[in-house]
């Protein structure tokens, strides 16, 4: 497996949420009330596949973890629960190996179904819409550029409800085009960033951060979510080379996708080790001896997390000292895990750090409790010595 992404450890990352998240989604979704989840793939492919099963495309990963899924539930409940796939491909060669390869997998007997539409993505919305029914949907814009997705033409895809969105932002390619002073590519931008966008760049911001927020906001202008978080995923050269977008209107897959991503960073964290090393080795002909024997030390997104939670500590207190009484933790950890890329267990964290240190409450302990951190109903309060009026 580390072979085949060998020189693209970012596809690699990517895969990894796809795939995580999906089958979390699944089990969610099928055991919560829905009968049938539909997943849909605008940009499909296939490019880049090393393996002559299309086990490391967005499609084949997707089909395998759905079909799993599928199978796990009617094994634990005996019921068959409907799975749609709607695969959109606009290259003509690609999608007559798309549609060769997933065509196996159409089985409506059984529940699950495979659709393919050979065009652009903007053009299948209606085919999609068709598709999706009353189902919950699970969208993946996965783009080789900025374009082919602009709000205004997959607004009914991106804002359909009940559904979940995960969108590559090719932020390398925008963060360079965007500096360039070419009224037509500055023009290819208005799908995504909005007409006039490099007017309503923030000042104060850097400018990858002002493109970056931009963007965030149009998005969830688009799909009317709650909740946006973007994913930044690195290459070798430790500059972003894109952003995972998730775009959800439930708490619930809020902090499923936190967790994945944690786990995604950390998973690409030690393919960069370790393919730093492998280039390390090539040029010097020796071997580091620790990582030869399987130590790395902790990654990027496990060094950072402390700094993080510093982040989310400072914003606790501000937060609670201006609101001036208590705030359950359940309205506590969606905003505080949206802002900080943090999980849920690590806001609660953040808590009980702050009561251990006194300058919270810890409710959660209240009645003889022996519960070490603060659940949804707990109520976060400042004690005298954090800025409260007890």
């Amino acid at each position: 497996m580390q072979e085949i992404y060998s020189g693209r450890e970012q596809t690699a990352a990517k895969h990894f949420i796809l795939q995580k998240y999906l089958q979390s989604l699944a089990f969610k979704v099928l055991l919560g009330g829905y009968p049938t989840l539909t997943y849909v793939d605008g940009f499909s492919g296939p490019w880049e596949a090393r393996t002559t099963d299309y086990s490391d495309t967005s499609f084949m990963i997707a089909i395998q973890m759905l079909k799993d899924a599928q199978q796990r539930i009617q094994d634990q409940t005996g019921k068959t629960k409907n799975i749609r796939c709607f695969f959109v491909e606009a290259d003509p060669t690609a999608f007559a190996e798309l549609d060769k390869a997933v065509r196996a997998y159409h089985d409506p007997s059984g529940g699950f179904h495979v659709h393919t539409f050979c065009g652009r993505f903007e053009d299948s919305v209606d085919a999609i819409i068709e598709v999706i029914g009353a189902s919950f949907a699970l969208t993946f814009i996965d783009p080789t550029g900025w374009t082919g997705y602009e709000f205004d033409k997959v607004r009914r895809i991106v804002g359909y409800k009940p559904g979940e969105v995960l969108l590559n932002f090719m932020f390398d390619h925008v963060n360079r085009f965007t500096a360039w002073d070419d009224p037509k590519i500055e023009a290819s931008f208005d799908g995504i960033l909005g007409i006039g966008w490099k007017t309503r760049l923030d000042p104060l911001l850097p400018r990858e951060i002002a493109v970056q927020t931009l963007f965030s906001d149009e998005f969830r202008e688009a799909g009317q979510f709650h909740h946006v978080l973007l994913t930044p995923i690195e290459k070798l050269a430790d500059r972003p080379f894109f952003c995972i977008a998730y775009g959800t209107r439930n708490i619930n897959g809020l902090a499923t996708y936190r967790e994945v991503e944690f786990a995604a960073l950390k998973d690409h964290g030690l393919r960069r080790i370790g393919a730093r090393q492998a280039i390390e080795t090539a040029k010097t002909g020796q071997m580091d001896l620790l990582a030869a024997s399987g130590f790395s030390g902790p990654t990027p997104v496990e060094r950072q997390v402390p700094l993080i939670k510093a982040g989310a500590r400072q914003w606790l207190l501000t937060k609670l000292r201006q609101n001036k009484h208590a705030i359950l933790f359940g309205k506590v950890w969606p905003p505080m895990i949206e802002t900080f890329m943090l999980r849920k267990t690590d806001a609660g964290q953040v808590c009980v750090d702050l009561a251990t240190e006194g300058f919270v409450r810890a409710s959660w302990r209240d009645n003889g409790s022996k519960r070490r951190t603060p659940n949804d109903s707990d109520a976060i309060e400042l004690t005298a010595k954090g800025g409260g009026a007890l």
